[in-house]
């Protein structure tokens, strides 16, 4: 008797032990984000997402969309202008310097796309009200769309560009693959 108690006491413990280590809930993911925010878009697919939180639920729903449309835009192609400016003096005396030190940092990114094509996926409403939209654009869509800008005179130059500076380092580096002998 008292040895079929303790295997079942035994039993009791180890299944125990095994839910406890089987681990907590899973982290719980802020309630005014949809549930499809973490995926990925499949294969051959390009997602695009927005959200907008405005006084009118139609102006809410367009903005959201737009977002998202301009995601999808921004994945595709951004122009980023950008300037950093260092600057720095010493003025005065051995025993008396005085520094002035300025950085600058400005960037401006661009996006000037037509997307034929985005088609919206998924949408969701935030229990706070905040619309989200999901979009997604074919990637043949998107090659068939920027065909064009790979094949202008410009595209062609800036290859022909990049392949004559790839030669030139080919041809550096070929100068410098002879054996330089540590002693002689």
């Amino acid at each position: 008797m008292k040895k079929g108690l303790c295997v079942c006491f035994m039993a009791l413990a180890v299944t125990m032990l095994a839910l406890s280590c089987k681990g907590g809930p899973a982290a719980r993911q802020d309630p005014n984000t949809p549930p499809w925010f973490d995926e990925f878009a499949p294969e051959g697919l390009i997602w695009g997402v927005g959200s907008a939180k405005q006084s009118s639920e139609q102006l809410a729903m367009t903005t959201a969309e737009a977002r998202a449309r301009t995601s999808v835009a921004r994945q595709l192609g951004v122009k980023v202008d950008a300037m950093f400016t260092d600057y720095m003096r010493d003025a005065g005396t051995v025993d008396s310097q005085t520094a002035l030190s300025l950085q600058e940092d400005v960037s401006r990114q661009l996006t000037s796309l037509q997307l034929n094509g985005v088609q919206p996926n998924a949408r969701w409403k935030a229990p706070d009200g905040t619309y989200w939209y999901r979009v997604e654009y074919k990637i043949s869509d998107a090659k068939t769309a920027l065909a064009p800008v790979f094949t202008s005179e410009e595209a062609k130059y800036a290859e022909f560009k990049a392949q004559e500076a790839l030669r030139m380092l080919d041809a550096q580096l070929s100068k410098n693959e002879k054996p330089i002998p540590v002693f002689e």
